[in-house]
C-alpha cells in the first residue's frame, strides 16, 4: 500500500507541474505549447479518447469507471479541461470545455473530503462562464 500511495503522490506532483506549465504558455499566448503540454497531460494518465469529443457523462464514467481516476486526478482533468476551453477560440467549443470542467469540478468537490477555497473559486469562475 506505501508503494501505491507514493506512487500516486509522484503522479499528482508531475501532473501539477504539467498544469503549471500548461498556464504559463497560455498565458504567454504560446497556444502551441499549451496544446503540447496538454496532450502529453492525457498520455500521462493514459487517456486515449478524445475527451472533446465525448459528453459529460460519458466522459465523466469513462474516467471514473474504466480510468479509475483517483478524486485528485480527477480534479486536474477537470482543471485542464478549463485550460482547453480558455484556449478555444470558437464560443461553443469554449463553452463545451467549461461545462465538462464544471461537472467535473463540481463532482471532485462533492467527494473530496477537505475543503478547498481555490476549488471554490474556480467553480465560480466555471459557473460565471456558463452564465
Amino acid at each position: 500500500m506505501g508503494i501505491e500511495k507514493d506512487y500516486l503522490m509522484r503522479q499528482l506532483m508531475m501532473l501539477f507541474e504539467v498544469i503549471q506549465r500548461i498556464l504559463g504558455y497560455r498565458k504567454k499566448g504560446e497556444k502551441g505549447k499549451a496544446q503540447e503540454e496538454i496532450k502529453y497531460f492525457y498520455k500521462c494518465l493514459k487517456i486515449e479518447r478524445n475527451v472533446e469529443e465525448m459528453s459529460i457523462e460519458d466522459l465523466i464514467e469513462y474516467l471514473e469507471k474504466e480510468k479509475k481516476l483517483s478524486n485528485e486526478q480527477f480534479e486536474m482533468v477537470a482543471l485542464v479541461l478549463k485550460e482547453q476551453g480558455e484556449l478555444e477560440d470558437m464560443p461553443i467549443n469554449k463553452n463545451n470545455f467549461f461545462r465538462k470542467a464544471y461537472f467535473m469540478l463540481n463532482k471532485a468537490d462533492r467527494e473530496s473530503t477537505s475543503f478547498s477555497m481555490d476549488r471554490q473559486m474556480k467553480l465560480t469562475e466555471l459557473k460565471n462562464y456558463l452564465n
